[in-house]
């Protein structure tokens, strides 16, 4: 393997092809590495629905921007891509993009893809890993297949679509701008203590806390740090009405703020399928009444930013990593999954198998004919018929993508595979990335049942296959097998003909409706009510300062505002939705609540003194409160 490796790196070979002969390709050679870095805000409207908790029966009034899910009203941590570029030339590239949504669908990775290579002008496919966050309180209404999506994720929507696909490729184009020279450190740590295991039907209450941490530098500097946290990013309820970055920007601050200078952090998932919130003993304090999760999510972001900060000093830097990744597809069917005769009968898949039954939580025992209580996709809307997997070096890691949720032992099953027969030490296991097919669990796991199992769209095989299927792509990367790519990219969704919303116009932008308080205590929250305009175009920014309108900032020295964890942010309007949403003018009431003082320690500022808020509205507009003066 290591003579495979060495050749690879010095070579450039590279094989390419849709089926099971390969085709070598010459790559220029590898040079210096540069990196290079980005976020943009996610162009979300609060009144979009979230995805992945149904929530038919929520109340909640009406949106312009929601059909079937019940549409959002608040706002904690304000979705966002965030992209990192490790490049050493075309062909030697690794691009990790990180999107606040459930999941990443094989259709919106392409037409990110076709953006970014018309863009570019160089080929993405194979360099770009898209993991998402899994936010629950993420946006839906980006996928256009059929009415069994459309219950996962709402009525699909052209012109958010379009716009989500530009600023994925938007955040990614600024990280290639910001490319400068760099090195790019590895390092191992534990984060058992962010998460506990919720699946009983296993038998064990096993959790594997691994998290592989990649630091990197620009020019001396740490200017960012990737690590994948198996962890089930739901801390949030859907009748929270509520976008949100959810586990992962609590987790993402708390790191930020362990640094005196701004550092972007990407936290991307692992097996986090059977996975839930752990309760971390983390220091903490008396302060404000936070909304239900907020204090829980906080408590692990600290824990979480504990387990980093220790390994950071240890990182193993290179100055010349390699930098080698491959994208094949795989087919999913009866055929390809090797079902015998009489299982699984679903020709074009099936989900919600058992559900509402009782789970076995007896490991030794299993449920009889649970293949045959499911809910099949139809012919025309079949579930997904392949997908993709990207694996392949980055320095000392090998790293592989999974589409979908799997569950520890998945994971596990699959790192020690590829240690086993092909010899990696390291792997870098990256869920919910490039494609998503629910959940994926061993086969004698699945046939216990419960609501994992109901979750997977082929089955009792999917993970075994998807764990098989992996390993042979890592050896077709790795140069110790021989093979092709597997079959053809999916077509993008495509948006099609539609007609462009009009942003309804707001009455009175830039009103205070009501400011702030003149004197709150630490346990208190400093409110302020503004008039802004339609959520469409974006939602107002508060900057909080001190009296004299200097910034009060953050441990990494940025300014705390409305967009980061030390808020939450409400819009009502008026006249509401539910009296119709054609109106010549309605007023826009943004509210913004920040905490006097967080219950958790690390977690926010403990204001003292006296400060005020400083909104932004999305037209430019800038409105200041009154001064507030915390009590001793």
């Amino acid at each position: 393997m290591l003579l495979a490796l060495t050749l690879l790196a010095c070579t450039g070979a590279k094989d390419v092809a849709t089926d099971d002969t390969a085709v070598s390709v010459d790559l220029p050679p590898a040079g210096p590495l540069q990196v290079g870095v980005a976020r943009v805000r996610m162009p979300v409207p609060v009144g979009i629905g979230t995805v992945g908790y149904g929530g038919f029966d929520i109340a909640a009034e009406p949106s312009p921007f929601a059909e079937l899910y019940p549409a959002t009203e608040h706002i904690h941590q304000h979705p966002d891509f965030r992209a990192v570029v490790l490049s050493r030339g075309p062909g030697h590239e690794v691009v990790f993009l990180r999107t606040d949504t459930v999941a990443v669908f094989q259709q919106l990775r392409q037409a990110v893809v076709i953006e970014l290579e018309s863009r570019l002008g160089r080929e993405m496919d194979d360099a770009l890993v898209i993991g998402a966050t899994h936010t629950h309180s993420g946006p839906g209404r980006v996928v256009d297949a059929g009415a069994l999506y459309d219950l996962l994720a709402d009525r699909f929507f052209p012109e958010h679509y379009d716009r989500m696909v530009d600023a994925m490729a938007d955040a990614v184009e600024q990280a290639y701008a910001d490319l400068a020279p760099g090195r790019v450190g590895f390092g191992w740590s534990d984060c058992t203590a962010a998460i506990s295991d919720r699946r009983c039907e296993d038998g064990s209450d096993h959790v594997n806390g691994q998290v592989p941490v990649i630091g990197v530098e620009q020019e001396g500097t740490l200017e960012a740090v990737v690590l994948a946290l198996p962890v089930h990013g739901t801390g949030l309820r859907i009748d929270q009405l509520t976008l949100s970055q959810d586990v992962s920007g609590a987790v993402e601050a708390a790191i930020e703020d362990r640094f005196d200078h701004d550092v972007e952090v990407l936290m991307l998932n692992g097996w986090a399928g059977d996975m839930s919130l752990g309760e971390p003993d983390v220091p903490t304090r008396e302060g404000a009444e936070l909304p239900d999760g907020y204090e829980q999510m906080a408590e692990v972001g600290q824990a979480a930013a504990d387990a980093v900060e220790i390994v950071l000093p240890t990182l193993a830097w290179e100055d010349e990593p390699t930098l080698h990744l491959e994208t094949h597809r795989v087919v999913l069917d009866r055929a390809a999954l090797a079902y015998p005769e009489g299982e699984f009968l679903h020709e074009d898949g099936a989900v919600y198998c058992g559900l509402g039954t009782e789970a076995d939580c007896d490991p030794a025992t299993t449920i009889d004919d649970l293949d045959q209580q499911c809910i099949w996709f139809p012919t025309d809307y079949p579930a997904p018929k392949q997908t993709e997997l990207t694996v392949g070096t980055v320095g000392p890691l090998h790293v592989v993508t999974f589409p979908g949720e799997a569950t520890t032992e998945v994971g596990e099953t699959l790192v020690t595979r590829l240690q086993s027969e092909l010899g990696v030490s390291d792997v870098m296991f990256v869920g919910y990335s490039q494609d998503y097919l629910g959940y994926a669990l061993l086969e004698d796991d699945w046939w216990q049942g419960g609501y994992e199992a109901s979750g997977t769209l082929w089955g009792p095989r999917q993970g075994g296959y998807l764990v098989d299927q992996s390993v042979r792509a890592s050896a077709i990367a790795l140069g110790v097998e021989r093979g092709g790519r597997g079959v053809d990219p999916v077509e993008p969704f495509t948006s099609g003909d539609f007609v462009p919303y009009a942003p309804t116009t707001p009455r009175a932008p830039g009103t205070i409706v009501a400011d702030v308080p003149e004197v709150v205590g630490s346990t208190d929250v400093i409110t302020l009510t503004v008039q802004g305009q339609d959520p469409w175009l974006g939602a107002p920014v508060a900057v909080l300062q001190q009296g004299d309108g200097s910034p009060v900032l953050r441990p990494n020295g940025a300014p705390i505002d409305s967009d980061g964890a030390s808020f939450w942010v409400s819009l009502a309007v008026d006249p509401p939705y539910a009296d119709g949403l054609e109106v010549a003018e309605r007023a826009f009431l943004w509210t913004f609540h920040v905490p006097v003082q967080s219950p958790v320690v690390g977690h926010g500022p403990a204001l003292s003194g006296d400060v005020r808020l400083q909104v932004t509205l999305a037209d430019g507009t800038v409105v200041t409160s009154g001064v507030v003066t915390i009590a001793e």
